[in-house]
């Protein structure tokens, strides 16, 4: 390493490493610690340019390794598997994980789980069609997050046993991280009994300040019981933005028509949601949530 680089503080070089190394969140995005041997060209070229700093001099993967392992994306029980092995090795490794996305969890997801609990500050979850051993035990022993995002797939039911267990389960991980500041759903909050757990775990959250959720079909009173939470300051109704934009909603359908009579849950959705047809203070808020002081982030850990 050049003396020029080498009389850098290690402060400024992780800043510069971590745009450079750290991987996207999004659960469609390859696992970045993953490597297909069998693909090419555009596949790999993401990984490689990640693990490209990496290689510059040992100083560069002396502190930028913990980076490339700040977020997990696990897409399949062998990947899981391998990362498991990569983190036991190295412990030190996991205490550098902050972001863990599961879509599709399995019982080695479980064991990741355990792993990662005291520093997990991010977890983006999707509701399995099968139990995995060991991954609702997991699951309630998460303590520190700050954010939370919950998904099913289109075959998956919230009446069915399964997604009952795994869902009670992250209700208990919410009510157990006081750090929480932001929570999304692919699916409408209803007051579907399987949702229960988690409506009563976020509206006692006592830093949520940010729901993103899509808008109910019908009236009901999940919504307007979270947004009784004192901290809640916006409620984002629709899909997940595109770039750094949501796109507005009508406020035509059912529900919104009735949420305007009720003061408090209509302010929020005002903050957080562009709606196409209410007047007076039709604002929108910034997607992302503010950002916790050193005194919070400390309170939010084991």
């Amino acid at each position: 390493m050049s003396l020029a680089v080498a009389s850098f503080p290690e402060e400024l070089l992780e800043s510069i490493l971590f745009d450079a190394v750290v991987g996207p969140s999004y659960p469609h995005a390859r696992t970045p610690w993953h490597r297909d041997h069998h693909s090419h060209g555009a596949h790999t070229t993401p990984t490689r340019t990640r693990l490209a700093p990496l290689l510059v001099c040992r100083a560069f993967h002396r502190i930028g390794l913990p980076l490339f392992y700040d977020t997990l994306v696990l897409h399949t029980p062998s990947q899981s598997a391998n990362c498991l092995r990569a983190l036991r090795a190295q412990p030190h490794l996991a205490r550098a994980v902050r972001t863990l996305v599961l879509p599709a969890p399995s019982s080695a997801d479980a064991q990741v789980l355990a792993l990662l609990r005291c520093g997990l500050r991010a977890l983006d979850i999707t509701l399995p069609s099968s139990t995995p051993d060991g991954l609702p035990e997991a699951l309630r022993q998460l303590r520190g997050l700050h954010s939370i995002s919950i998904r099913k797939s289109s075959g998956t039911y919230l009446s069915t046993p399964h997604a009952r267990v795994v869902l009670g389960a992250i209700s208990e991980a919410v009510a157990a991280s006081p750090a929480l500041t932001s929570a999304s759903t692919s699916f409408p909050l209803s007051s579907d009994p399987a949702l229960v757990p988690l409506v009563a775990a976020l509206a006692s959250a006592p830093r949520l300040t940010s729901l993103l959720t899509p808008v109910p079909t019908f009236w009901g009173p999940a919504l307007p019981t979270i947004a009784a939470n004192p901290a809640l300051t916006r409620i984002s109704l629709g899909d997940e933005p595109q770039g750094h934009h949501r796109r507005p909603v009508l406020g035509t359908s059912l529900f919104l028509a009735e949420a305007r009579k009720h003061p408090r849950l209509a302010d929020l959705i005002r903050a957080g949601t562009a709606v196409v047809g209410w007047r007076g203070r039709a604002w929108t808020m910034p997607s992302g949530p503010p950002a916790l002081s050193d005194q919070q982030q400390q309170e939010g850990r084991c």
